[in-house]
């Protein structure tokens, strides 16, 4: 078993899903989340980050952290700039996957030619999204499923060790034993 990432959750053979296995999952979420908390800076942007930071297979179960981009917490004032955040944060996290000092923070050393291939694939599915996509309900649903403990809800911290934004879940990299 493994994840899908899907622009809409319509998924055939040709279509541009990104279907990966259970590791695979993890190096692109790892990567996308040091990146992007290193990177975020408005609300919209570390709320991004903290949706993918949710993604933690080691809580939720393998297999089971799949999502479609149009569920992302887009909203339509911040869209313009936080795709384009988003499209930085997948240059920045291909950069990155070439440090030694990433590799000993997570405690490997990614495959080059999966890791490519996991964040072209999430880049053509970033660059596909526009503002006629977006679901004011999805922000809605997601910022109510927040508890007031949720670091959502106390100005996006980040993990004293790894300095990455938590989620509801806390650390995805303290989660995975990096």
């Amino acid at each position: 078993m493994g994840n899908i990432i899907s622009f809409d959750g319509t998924i055939s053979i040709n279509d541009d899903s990104l279907s990966m296995s259970n590791g695979l999952t993890d190096v692109l979420i790892d990567y996308l989340l040091i990146s992007g908390s290193e990177l975020a800076v408005s609300e919209s942007e570390k709320r991004m980050i903290a949706f993918l930071a949710e993604k933690q297979q080691t809580i939720i179960g393998m297999g089971t952290v799949g999502f479609d981009i149009i569920e992302m917490p887009w909203q339509l004032d911040s869209f313009h700039k936080d795709k384009a955040f988003l499209l930085k944060v997948i240059d920045y996290a291909r950069m990155l996957s070439f440090k030694k000092s990433v590799w000993d923070k997570l405690g490997y050393e990614p495959n080059q030619e999966h890791i490519d291939y996991a964040l072209s694939r999430f880049d053509t599915l970033i660059k596909r999204m526009t503002e006629n996509d977006i679901d004011n309900n999805n922000l809605q649903e997601w910022l109510a499923d927040r508890e007031q403990d949720d670091p959502v809800c106390c100005g996006y911290p980040k993990c004293p060790k790894h300095g990455v934004i938590l989620s509801l879940f806390g650390c995805k990299l303290c989660n995975d034993g990096a």
